[in-house]
């Protein structure tokens, strides 16, 4: 999933997966299947935060997703004071 309007990461393919075992990249092998984007076999990596191993498998192609990058391209319900 290429980004055209441009609210993802630089350098990343999509937003991130996140698994709870080890194995290929379910985006990027259903963009190698398809022929998309130049898609391909890639390994998840575990995810690491603060030192920590999460448990959690990640790919390294996928950035935050649209919301944890700062609410870009996210709707959000408007605040109508009460009258």
């Amino acid at each position: 999933m290429r980004d055209p309007v441009g609210f993802m990461e630089p350098g990343k393919k999509h937003s991130q997966v996140h698994l709870d075992a080890p194995g290929l990249c379910p985006l990027c092998l259903e963009h190698y299947i398809d022929g998309r984007e130049g898609g391909g076999k890639t390994e998840l990596v575990e995810e690491v935060v603060d030192g920590i191993k999460t448990g959690k498998w990640i790919c390294p192609y996928g950035g935050r997703s649209y919301v944890q990058q700062g609410g870009a391209g996210a709707w959000r319900a408007p605040i109508i004071p009460p009258f």
